[in-house]
């Protein structure tokens, strides 16, 4: 059996520190991992530096496009809009006030106040309401606990996404997961200098460059924003060269070594974030060290070239965006409906509860119904 070496930090990797790396990190929505390529210290490490970069430089893609993670879920972040209210957005595809809203206002008399308050669930309403009664003893806290009500509301305005991409961290995690596909289909980590030199030196020369000059994924698929990590080694021209894309939009190009002296191999690995289902993708890999370098100088990203990406992908977001919500509404409106009908579980419906239901179901679906019909228009 051959001896196995971190990739980063090259000590013997054994069963006690082997690990399972995820490819493509598992905070986008990776999938396929692999062992035998770091060791467990150093998969933390990286883990929750490089690839925490990454990730959260992604994150309004990755709750954009709604991802599946193999574990955990993607992060709440708040966005403006463009009245300029600022909304988080969670991973379930809901929205809520960035922080509960309290406003008081004096009447006209002098004497009255009306306090208006909105909370983002029925605790944090009940806490402000007990505020209130500290600071006026009148206030009748009782009658104003049963007037309560959840009231789902649809936000107008467009949200801003604004998100940056590159940063020595993000890059060190897209070049760790080329160098991870390279590793496990047979490509030695010491025909990958310079790789291995960008990972491990903080003064080492980036061996990446965003890449849109062509498109290299030669069936991709329409309307949809994969992931996408390719390795090649090359017999002939002695390169390890590799391609890496992110939703569709981040597309980057990488020289991996430049001294491969081995059989010519070529694997790809990509998936749909959305489903989480594993695609079997083409990538042309065909570039010239020229070509390369050129990338790396940021030469190869033709004018309108990465709008032209997002475009293609942003239905594929807004179909997901929709479906999710739907999904949600419908689910969320048939429990209450059930558990507030009047009939217990396991009872026979009578054309009273029915027509509860129906009540119900219809009031809480409408909201839903309603923005997207003035969506249409």
């Amino acid at each position: 059996m051959n001896q196995l070496n971190c990739a980063l930090c090259d000590i013997i990797i054994t069963n006690e520190n082997d690990t399972k790396e995820h490819i493509v990190p598992n905070a986008i929505g990776g999938r396929k991992k692999i062992k035998g390529f770091i060791c467990r210290a150093c998969n933390s490490t990286s883990g929750d530096s490089w690839d925490k970069e990454l990730a959260k430089q992604l994150n309004p893609l990755s709750l954009f496009f709604g991802i599946k993670r193999e574990r955990g879920s993607t992060p709440s972040q708040v966005f403006e809009t463009t009245a300029g209210d600022k909304l988080k957005l969670h991973a379930n595809g809901s929205m809520s006030n960035e922080s509960p809203v309290f406003l008081e206002n004096v009447l006209d008399d002098g004497v009255s106040t009306r306090i208006n308050i909105q909370a983002r669930d029925i605790k944090e309403a009940k806490n402000m309401l007990k505020g209130v009664k500290k600071k006026y003893p009148k206030f009748d806290i009782e009658d104003a606990f049963s007037k309560l009500k959840i009231q789902s509301l649809y936000c107008s305005d467009m949200v801003r996404m604004d998100f940056s991409m590159g940063g020595a961290e993000a890059g060190r995690s897209i070049v760790k997961s080329a160098l991870a596909l390279a590793v496990y289909s047979g490509i030695p980590t010491e025909s990958c200098i310079e790789a291995t030199n960008y990972l491990n030196n903080e003064d080492s020369e980036a061996c990446f460059g965003y890449f849109y000059e062509l498109d290299l994924v030669k069936n991709r698929p329409q309307d949809t924003p994969i992931h996408c990590v390719s390795v090649k080694g090359c017999d002939k021209s002695n390169q390890v060269i590799a391609y890496v894309e992110y939703f569709g939009v981040q597309r980057m190009v990488l020289c991996l070594g430049s001294k491969y002296t081995g059989e010519a191999i070529s694997n790809t690995y990509s998936l749909n974030p959305i489903t989480g289902e594993e695609l079997e993708l083409a990538v042309e890999l065909n570039l010239t060290n020229n070509e390369i370098r050129e990338a790396y100088q940021y030469k190869k990203i033709p004018s309108g070239s990465v709008e032209e990406a997002f475009e293609k992908v942003i239905p594929a977001g807004m179909k997901a965006s929709y479906e999710k919500e739907q999904n949600r509404v419908v689910n969320k409106a048939i429990q209450k409906a059930f558990e507030n009908c009047g009939a217990k579980e396991g009872e026979m419906l009578m054309p009273e509860n029915i027509e509860k239901i129906i009540s119900i179901l219809m009031e809480e679906i409408e909201p839903f119904i309603m923005h997207n019909m003035s969506q249409s228009y």
